[in-house]
């Protein structure tokens, strides 16, 4: 049983130091959080690729990071298919169909 307490406490304490030593760097004798921080969103109209979307939040999100399945009409799809209305573009978004269209 005492085996087993002290191998708990080892393992514990071991877990907390790998954290803390993956969050704070050494560098030159100064504490230095690494962030990662995503590029601005580049919009490009000449395209039917889209980098990001923008959701119900109206915030731009990486399209890697949006769970499930996403269609992407872009501009460059809407002027070389003419769409003119809200329909017209979604006609050209796989599985939306409008019904008052």
């Amino acid at each position: 049983m005492r085996k087993a307490v002290a191998l708990f406490l080892l393992i514990v304490a071991t877990v907390g130091l790998t954290s803390a030593a993956a969050a704070d760097v050494r560098v030159r004798g100064a504490h230095a959080r690494v962030h990662r921080v995503a590029p601005p969103p580049q919009y490009t109209d000449d395209s039917y690729f889209s980098d990001y979307v923008t959701g119900p939040t109206g915030a731009p999100t990486p399209v890697m990071q949006v769970p499930g399945s996403t269609s992407v009409v872009t501009r460059k799809m809407m002027d070389d298919f003419q769409s003119r209305s809200l329909c017209d573009a979604l006609r050209l978004a796989p599985g939306v169909s409008g019904g008052g269209c």
